[in-house]
């Protein structure tokens, strides 16, 4: 039996929506990188790249955000999590080494 799996769009509200309640519990609204070379997926999971609102707006370096700045949505059961540097290192999720 196949089991139903989430879309890169489903699987990007998703991100949004857990953003969201991040941002509910932090001084500084955060939102999804519009462009597609920061949205990827590789095995099970989805991955969409992150900053504050403001930096994303302005492209300012004095707005941006350090620490954890991707999702993952594993695209079996919708749960999404923050990556920390080390596995965006090991796991490559916009394939940043290939280019």
């Amino acid at each position: 039996m196949d089991e139903l799996m989430y879309t890169m769009q489903q699987a990007e509200q998703l991100a949004k929506g857990f953003l969201r309640e991040q941002s509910a519990s932090s001084e500084c609204e955060l939102a999804l990188f519009e462009e597609d070379e920061y949205r990827g997926e590789k095995g099970d999971f989805f991955y969409f790249g992150f900053q504050g609102a403001k930096y994303i707006a302005t492209r300012n370096d004095d707005d941006f955000l350090y620490g954890p700045t991707c999702i993952s949505v594993h695209r079996l059961t919708g749960e999404c999590g923050l990556l920390s540097i080390r596995e965006m290192l090991s796991s490559d999720p916009f394939d940043r080494r290939s280019r």
